[in-house]
């Protein structure tokens, strides 16, 4: 994005949605998140084109998206089966009651797991979605053990959902058109 540095970004590595403020969104903001969507790569001339704002007005903008963490981060998105990923697979996972610490250590080790790439907790029947990712399926296997086998008096019961077509990724932008 020109030479304008954006790294204000959100590096926040405890939680990935921050709750606040709602950000009041008018036409250029949508028009910047849209297309910042398509492709984030674009610079500030090619971005206040399409938006029909200056570069300037469109530089403050976006930082104002980063301030209200709206816009958390830049990012590619990667495509995990020609990185040597095939394997993708959810597990849902549901606990018997877990203290706090018990439940910080769990959440600290699959955040810490190179092959899971998603955690979040839920409301209802599981406790724990988490997104594994893996070469082969015996090695999605070996880290689902190591979860198992580590966690062996927290973790009640699971259920695995193999991804087998991806149809949408995180289309969020359209939320604000």
């Amino acid at each position: 994005m020109d030479k304008q540095n954006f790294s204000e970004t959100s590096q926040n590595k405890e939680t990935i949605l921050i709750y606040g403020s709602a950000h009041k969104f008018d036409k250029y903001d949508r028009k910047i998140i849209i297309t910042l969507n398509q492709d984030a790569r674009q610079n500030l001339a090619e971005i206040s084109k399409k938006v029909g704002l200056s570069r300037d007005a469109v530089r403050s903008r976006i930082q104002r998206l980063i301030k209200d963490k709206v816009i958390l981060n830049f990012k590619p998105i990667l495509n995990p089966p020609n990185m040597g990923f095939p394997i993708i697979n959810y597990v849902f996972i549901a606990l018997h009651n877990p203290s706090a610490e018990e439940e910080k250590k769990f959440i600290a080790f699959m955040k810490a797991h190179r092959n899971i790439t998603y955690v979040a907790s839920l409301i209802g029947k599981w406790d724990f979605i988490v997104d594994i990712m893996a070469e082969d399926p015996g090695k999605f296997n070996e880290v689902l053990k190591e979860l198992r086998q580590k966690f062996s008096s927290l973790i009640k019961d699971y259920e695995v959902y193999g991804v087998l077509e991806e149809y949408k990724y995180e289309e969020i932008a359209p939320l604000v058109e």
